[in-house]
């Protein structure tokens, strides 16, 4: 018996690729959006220098922020469901900004797993689900504490301050459990504050070990953000916001 004829293909077209799409007054603002920039219509220039604040502006931009910080500690932003209850949110967005755009309300953020976003963005990237704002994170703070072990909030600042361990060329991301290091050995007969956003770095499970035991590594802090090492063939490497770079030998003296 023979097989029934099969009904005839339609062949179609390919889909048109976004680099061959019409025009589009009004392109997307999706931060996942993959179409090259070139194909987002209009002029483009380059930004410029900008104008400096005078005073005036200046005292206005530091009293909005004490008032925006002042908001966040006395009562946290919340969504609230039906019966009053409120409804927490189950996934934490870290959003670094100037002040200056916290201030207006304009201007480019970092959002963290995403990147760089306009100000308007994050209401698109938040939408009307859930969510909870804490208070103002200023990394620029030092803040200690005056016991070995490390508080929650000062965990939190150095992550924010470091998303990857301070050793020579590292790479482990500062996760939640990653080792926070006492760059200063702490002593519980010296004096408070020694368990510090200035004190701290985090470092892998290796790193860690090879600071506190290998003989002959030195490690001291050039700023709250930045430290030298020194391996023990006098090697030595400035470790920062910007990944390790290699420093000349110092030089004996005779």
């Amino acid at each position: 018996m023979a097989d029934p004829v099969a009904d005839p293909v339609e062949l179609r077209d390919p889909p048109v690729a976004d680099e061959d799409a019409p025009y589009d007054p009004d392109p997307p603002s999706d931060p996942f959006d993959t179409r090259p920039i070139e194909y987002i219509p209009g002029p483009r220039r380059e930004p410029d220098e900008g104008v400096p604040m005078d005073t005036a502006d200046r005292r206005a931009l530091d009293t909005r922020l004490a008032q925006i910080k002042h908001d966040a500690h006395a009562g946290p932003t919340s969504l609230v469901g039906a019966g009053g209850q409120v409804r927490p949110g189950q996934t934490e967005v870290y959003v670094h900004l100037t002040d200056l755009t916290l201030a207006t309300g304009n201007g480019v953020l970092r959002t963290e797993g995403i990147g760089p976003l306009l100000a308007d963005q994050l209401t698109e990237l938040v939408g009307h689900a859930p969510y909870t704002v804490k208070p103002v994170i200023d990394l620029n703070d030092a803040v200690s504490a005056d016991a070995y072990e490390i508080p929650a909030r000062i965990r939190e600042r150095v992550r924010l301050t470091h998303p990857v361990e301070l050793f020579p060329y590292g790479t482990r991301e500062t996760h939640r459990g990653i080792d926070l290091d006492h760059i200063e050995p702490y002593d519980p007969y010296g004096p408070a504050g020694q368990t510090s956003t200035r004190n701290l770095a985090p470092l892998s499970r290796f790193g860690h070990r090879v600071k506190t035991h290998a003989p002959g590594w030195k490690v001291h802090r050039l700023d709250h953000k930045t430290l030298e090492w020194t391996t023990p063939h006098g090697f030595r490497f400035e470790v920062g916001p910007t990944g390790t770079h290699r420093l000349p030998n110092r030089i004996p003296v005779s």
